[in-house]
């Protein structure tokens, strides 16, 4: 007996422009908008994953938490999918990540990782149609947007550049002054840490140990002669 398939997990560009009888160049313009998401079928590209911290307007860094394979459909970032689409192909470096999220393609020892993404490979996720189609008839029926899209277009009218910081490093580092300041050096870099991790443990997050001690190692360089004049 056969068997008719009546969902799909993901389907290819050429399916959802039939299906909404549109042209490639319409699709383009929704996906470089962020109105609508296009992934790529993956089969086993290695990546880190991780938190990224600001550490102010221009410089920030990657807090690493693990690494994974990626199989299936994976989401990627409007510029990307919008030259794959466009020009047929696009050469990757990261993967769409939550805000203050990072996914990034490793690579063979000290070279960046890299993944091709032809237009072939692109395709829309069953909720992604979903949701779009939805959007689409509230329009047609001339309501408002979704709510959760419309406080999103609101946030990312209003929102600063870049990510928010996800500990309170600027009252951090104000500790550290007043501490150098009123206490003097402390004895070793190991004392600091365990000095910053003491003051976190007040905070609503906390860093892990090797964050703080990527924080104050470039401080400590500087303070450690004088640290070791006043010890002696």
């Amino acid at each position: 007996m056969a068997c008719r398939i009546l969902r799909k997990p993901h389907y290819r560009i050429e399916e959802v422009c039939r299906r909404w009888e549109t042209p490639d160049a319409d699709l383009a313009g929704l996906v470089i908008e962020r109105e609508l998401t296009l992934s790529v079928v993956a089969a086993g590209v290695p990546v880190e994953v991780g938190d990224i911290e600001q550490v102010d307007e221009r410089d920030w860094f990657p807090i690493p938490e693990g690494r994974r394979y990626l199989i299936g459909a994976v989401d990627l970032r409007p510029l990307d999918a919008w030259y794959a689409l466009t020009a047929g192909v696009q050469t990757i470096t990261a993967f769409a990540a939550e805000p203050g999220r990072y996914v990034t393609i490793l690579g063979q020892g000290d070279e960046p990782g890299r993944y091709t993404v032809t237009r072939d490979l692109l395709v829309v996720r069953h909720a992604e149609l979903e949701r779009f189609e939805a959007a689409q008839a509230r329009l047609q029926q001339g309501a408002a947007p979704a709510p959760a899209l419309a406080a999103a277009s609101a946030a990312a009218g209003s929102a600063p550049r870049g990510p928010v910081p996800q500990y309170e490093w600027d009252a951090f580092w104000c500790e550290v002054a007043a501490m150098m300041l009123f206490e003097g050096p402390p004895e070793s870099l190991a004392a600091l840490v365990r000095r910053m991790e003491a003051w976190f443990a007040g905070r609503p997050k906390q860093p892990d140990s090797s964050t703080i001690k990527k924080k104050l190692s470039p401080l400590w360089r500087r303070v450690a002669p004088e640290a070791e004049r006043l010890s002696a």
